[in-house]
């Protein structure tokens, strides 16, 4: 079997918002963050610089599952987005003449006022990460224990920021096929699965839903897809497995 080192960490904040791309006149989040999000705040903790995070946490470099630790909550906050010039400033370090009337600054057109866009926001969220890479693993443990990063984390904007709590560290092994029924306590990729049907209790909070979510990017911002299952609260999925799964601890996890 498979052996893969494995960091856990909790990751959570305030508020948070992972857009979807698709959102025009509202602006509407993920209830995780994705893949690619998760590969930026890795980035920011280990000081990858932007245009190389895509390419330095490809996919055989880097393995990451994702637990909900907290139920999905969401507020609507209705945001203003500015868009003026600066005007006509005269950034010359020249002297004005005795006595001169400066000239009046020119306002920008009224199409680039203030305008609101609602914006979902995730409220308290928080999640456990299972991390595993194939480079600088020793320098991401002891950033993530002593709390030191190169960049400030954050909850998918830079306003919201994040704060990262170490849990564990140990080994993930890798499980048969065979018995395929298992509880995956983690985010899990749809193609690897059949949902269990009989097993889901909507009447105990069960909330189980499928979201297309960007699994890889690139330097010019083109992303690919997967669809994903999770569950609205943290409760493990019942589910069929067609794919690889690992044993953590007392968890069962899957990567995105």
């Amino acid at each position: 079997m498979e052996s893969i080192p494995i960091i856990v960490f909790r990751y959570c904040g305030k508020y948070g918002h992972f857009r979807r791309p698709y959102s025009n006149v509202s602006s509407f989040s993920y209830p995780f963050p994705p893949r690619t999000a998760i590969a930026g705040l890795l980035g920011a903790i280990l000081g990858v610089k932007k245009e190389k995070v895509s390419e330095t946490f490809a996919e055989n470099k880097l393995k990451v599952g994702i637990a909900i630790e907290e139920e999905i909550k969401t507020i609507t906050h209705v945001t203003n987005f500015r868009q003026d010039g600066p005007g006509d400033i005269n950034y010359s370090i020249k002297i004005p003449k005795k006595n001169k009337i400066p000239k009046e600054l020119k306002r920008p057109p009224e199409s680039n006022m203030a305008t609101q866009i609602p914006m979902e926001l995730l409220r308290k969220p928080s999640y456990l990460l299972y991390v595993s890479l194939k480079f600088s693993m020793d320098e991401l443990i002891s950033r993530i224990k002593t709390e030191r990063s190169v960049y400030t984390p954050c909850m998918g904007l830079s306003e919201f920021l994040a704060n990262l709590k170490y849990e564990s560290e140990g080994i993930a092994e890798t499980l048969p096929l065979e018995p395929n029924e298992r509880e995956i306590s983690t985010v899990i990729r749809k193609e690897d699965c059949s949902l269990l049907i009989d097993r889901i209790k909507p009447e105990d909070g069960d909330n189980i839903i499928e979201l297309k979510v960007p699994h890889l990017g690139t330097p010019d911002r083109t992303f690919t897809y997967k669809n994903y299952l999770l569950n609205m609260v943290p409760k493990p999925l019942p589910v069929s497995m067609r794919g690889q799964s690992y044993q953590f601890e007392d968890k069962v996890i899957t990567f995105l």
